[in-house]
């Protein structure tokens, strides 16, 4: 395998973009390549099989580049991760999310903490399994949100609607516990408003998987020599959708890339 090749990430829309800046930071060097399926997101409210088959697709359209490595910045997508097939190494953002919410919980001694995420994630159990492994002591206090991820996608903007679902998905579990003190972002939409929630809940420490998942990856390539030592490196962006809906979350992220190009995922698309 040349160590040149790209690193995949794979996103059920523009959520993944925060993994995205994440691998451009702390992987200068590393060619990506990126593609989110704005055109059918959200995946949270999909029959597992649509989730599996999308997915799938998407993993293919990357293997189709050479990637190397794939990132799954979709919580939704990483929950049935055992379900995908992919010839090349993927990385899951729920077990990066939960490693994250495990270290903080060992760093303050406490066995509490909260997560949002869609409902596929939330009902697939994925979290809990991966963070139970480790320790059945922590207790998780699980809340999901169908509209919160599509308004961000879309209506942004509009605050007044987003501070609406904000609450909406993070005020039950404050209500069932008020001693949480740790949030886990398990939906990769979620960091991009982490000013908005933090305005709303001061109190609360927003765990952001990505960064955890892409030092899981800096790992990986470190351990059998295959980063990118040259200087040069390309940032590729795919969309399903209309490249627009990208150009505000790019600006947004202040993240930097040299190709944005509209795909079909399917024949029918």
């Amino acid at each position: 395998m040349s160590n040149n090749l790209p690193i995949g990430i794979l996103d059920s829309g523009v959520g993944g973009l925060t993994v995205f800046k994440q691998t451009e930071k702390l992987l200068p060097n590393e060619n990506i390549i990126y593609i989110g399926d704005t055109k059918r997101m959200p995946y949270g409210n999909k029959s597992k099989e649509d989730i599996i088959k999308y997915a799938n697709a998407m993993i293919a359209f990357l293997e189709k580049h050479h990637v190397k490595a794939v990132l799954l910045a979709c919580n939704t997508i990483s929950s049935h991760i055992k379900s995908l097939n992919a010839n090349v190494p993927l990385f899951s953002i729920v077990k990066a999310g939960s490693e994250y919410a495990l270290k903080k919980c060992e760093e303050e001694n406490d066995n509490l903490i909260g997560l949002i995420a869609t409902k596929a994630t939330v009902e697939s159990g994925s979290y809990n399994k991966e963070i139970h492994k480790v320790n059945e002591n922590i207790k998780i206090i699980s809340n999901d949100s169908t509209r919160l991820p599509k308004v961000i996608d879309s209506q942004i903007e509009n605050k007044p609607l987003l501070n609406e679902l904000i609450k909406e998905c993070i005020q039950p579990i404050v209500d069932q516990n008020k001693d949480v003190s740790k949030l886990i972002l398990g939906c990769s939409h979620f960091p991009i408003i982490e000013s908005e929630i933090n305005e709303i809940y001061k109190n609360l420490t927003l765990l952001d998987p990505a960064e955890q998942m892409v030092r899981n990856v800096k790992k990986y390539l470190e351990d059998y020599d295959f980063l990118n030592e040259t200087k040069e490196s390309y940032k590729s962006l795919y969309t399903t959708a209309d490249i627009l809906e990208f150009v505000s979350y790019i600006k947004r992220l202040k993240i930097n890339i040299d190709k944005l190009e509209k795909i079909k995922l399917f024949e029918d698309d």
